[in-house]
């Protein structure tokens, strides 16, 4: 039978909840009840969950569940091939893999978490290629790599770091002109810690050369500190993240040579810094995070990879509108555009190449990593890690409902959210051995492993929605 969700506090009263064993997911519900235990079945009538604090599995119905919350997983949820292709859809959702096929009117993406999966082409927005980044870390999946500023001060759960004792937990990653960081943060009251990059020191107390990001109530700034001096680079207010929710995704590209900085929240782009005087030479190969025990600060799903300096966007545009940048530090030289982000021919024709190149032509075919381009000229082929991006359709066919769809919303529909911060919206059909069984306008029918999502969400429309 359905259990009524005021069932679940006289059960969770009568019995009294554990954690359980390591992995167990949470389950919350729309008034603000939870109960920790795992997915153990899915159907048209609800859903199955088993935890310590029921004496037997209980159903329960979908309309008051507000989520599922997966523990932290520290794999890297890319399958091997010489790119990365990230897939923008029409409805906003985002899913990164490799690229097996484009035609006039699919996509094929080859994914870990689901294999192929075939998506129409009417229902993409864009298209992004990036070159496989070196992967510098992973984690976290153990502790005895991490050195602690006190002892015991941070412990290791659910392949999280959660802050005991006001202290500071880093580890070296080894010297690096580029890097993209990512990193899942929780915390219970507000945003109140510190990250370290580039420190010179495995102590941030004893660090002469490094980078300091600093993250408190509404507020995130930059800065740079030398032997002798210690300097502000950027700084953004109005963070609506940092009281909005308890738990958020960070995004930082750092590229030492220019001093380029840019801070991404869930996906968002909150600044971009300019340090006006770089010295790469002088940063060291060591990262730290310092927390305050009292806020529940908790770290993970840590990614670690290089990057190629390459940025979505303008860089350096003005977000105060939208949350970002509280003001500009005066006598600050702006960075010499890049020879990609110079003005020069319509990026919405044609093909984009990772050196900033525009090709007038499109592509024929797409196997084994490498893409077969058709010009006026001739055919060529060359690696798919070469490609940036590439014109899905003109601004007259963007124009053109016929030719431009977003996929139908519908009751059953949940919001699957990636542990990269990509997200995925399906409607769940069913829950077998690990996998989610979903079904869209977009790819058909699909099986998603489970561990690939941080959370599933679930009544994400307005109430009053047809089945249709």
């Amino acid at each position: 039978m359905n259990l009524p969700v005021s069932a679940l506090l006289a059960a969770l009263i009568l019995v009294a909840p554990a954690r359980g064993k390591d992995g167990d997911m949470t389950l919350l519900f729309t008034n603000g009840d939870l109960v920790r235990g795992d997915l153990a079945a899915f159907d048209e009538s609800g859903l199955v969950w088993e935890s310590d604090a029921f004496t037997a599995p209980q159903r329960f119905r979908v309309d008051p569940v507000s989520r599922i919350e997966v523990p932290p997983s520290p794999g890297f949820n890319l399958p091997e091939g010489n790119h990365i292709a990230e897939v923008t859809l029409t409805n906003g959702d985002k899913l990164r893999g490799c690229l097996t096929e484009v035609t006039d009117d699919k996509i094929g993406l080859q994914t870990s978490y689901a294999g192929e999966l075939i998506l129409r082409r009417d229902m993409v927005d864009a298209l992004k290629i990036e070159s496989r980044p070196e992967v510098i870390y992973l984690g976290p999946s153990e502790l005895g790599t991490w050195t602690q500023s006190i002892k015991d001060g941070w412990s290791l759960e659910d392949n999280a770091l959660v802050c005991k004792r006001g202290s500071s937990i880093g580890r070296e990653i080894g010297r690096h002109d580029r890097i993209r960081f990512a990193f899942d943060v929780s915390w219970q009251e507000n945003a109140r810690f510190r990250l370290f990059l580039h420190a010179d020191s495995e102590n941030p107390d004893d660090m002469k050369n490094g980078y300091e990001l600093v993250c408190q109530s509404q507020y995130a700034y930059l800065r740079k500190k030398t032997a002798n001096d210690s300097s502000t680079i950027g700084s953004s207010g109005g963070i609506r993240e940092f009281t909005e929710r308890d738990k958020i995704r960070f995004e930082i590209l750092q590229d030492l040579t220019t001093g380029r900085f840019r801070l991404m929240i869930d996906g968002r782009i909150i600044d971009d810094w300019q340090e006006a005087a770089p010295d790469p030479a002088k940063m060291g190969s060591f990262i730290h995070f310092l927390a305050d025990h009292s806020n529940g600060t908790r770290i993970s799903r840590i990614a670690i990879t290089s990057w190629d300096g390459v940025v979505d966007g303008e860089w350096g545009q003005d977000r105060r509108n939208f949350g970002g940048r509280m003001f500009q530090f005066q006598n600050m030289d702006e960075p010499e555009p890049d020879e990609s982000e110079a003005s020069g021919p319509d990026e919405s024709q044609g093909i984009k190449l990772r050196n900033g190149d525009l090709v007038d032509g499109e592509i024929v075919e797409i196997a084994d990593g490498m893409v077969r381009l058709k010009t006026s000229f001739n055919e060529f082929e060359l690696p798919v890690s070469r490609l940036r991006s590439f014109a899905l359709r003109t601004a007259e066919e963007a124009a053109n409902p016929e030719l431009r769809w977003e996929p139908i919303r519908r009751k059953g529909d949940i919001r699957a959210s990636f542990t990269d911060g990509g997200r995925l919206t399906f409607q769940l059909v069913g829950f077998e051995d690990g996998h989610l069984i979903g079904r869209s306008q977009t790819f058909g029918e699909a099986r998603f492993d489970l561990g690939v999502f941080s959370s599933l969400e679930f009544n994400i429309y307005p109430r009053g929605l047809p089945e249709g």
